[in-house]
């Protein structure tokens, strides 16, 4: 039996989206307030949890906060579009908890408080 937990975390961003045709409005810079939420799975350990929510916060702000926070999101992105971001941060918390006892099981960012994109393992 495998466990799931999960952290949620905020960040402040903007991007613009280059093509007029396609993406209208959002051509235009533009700044979201994203929420990210990280569900990690495995076995509950010993001590009786998966893993200390301190190190799951830690590994998201090295991770996602100190790369996105209050950043300029086309300074990494091509096509700075929810789902490409999302699939970027899962990839970069992925390889970040390689060597853990437990692994990414889903991750969900919100780009406004009714639109979000998801990857699943």
């Amino acid at each position: 039996m495998k466990t799931v937990i999960g952290k949620t975390i905020e960040f402040e961003a903007c991007h613009k989206l280059l093509d007029e045709d396609i993406y209208g409005k959002c051509r235009n810079l533009h700044g979201h307030r994203y929420e990210l939420l990280v569900e990690i799975c495995g076995d509950v350990n010993e001590f009786g949890w998966l893993c200390d929510f301190k190190f799951l916060k830690e590994i998201i702000e090295k991770v996602v906060l100190r790369k996105y926070d209050h950043a300029y999101l086309n300074d990494f992105f091509k096509i700075p579009t929810v789902e490409i971001i999302a699939a970027s941060i899962f990839e970069d918390l992925s390889n970040a908890m390689k060597d853990e006892p437990f692994e990414i099981n889903k991750i969900r960012l919100f780009e406004t408080r009714t639109s979000y994109a998801e990857i699943v393992k």
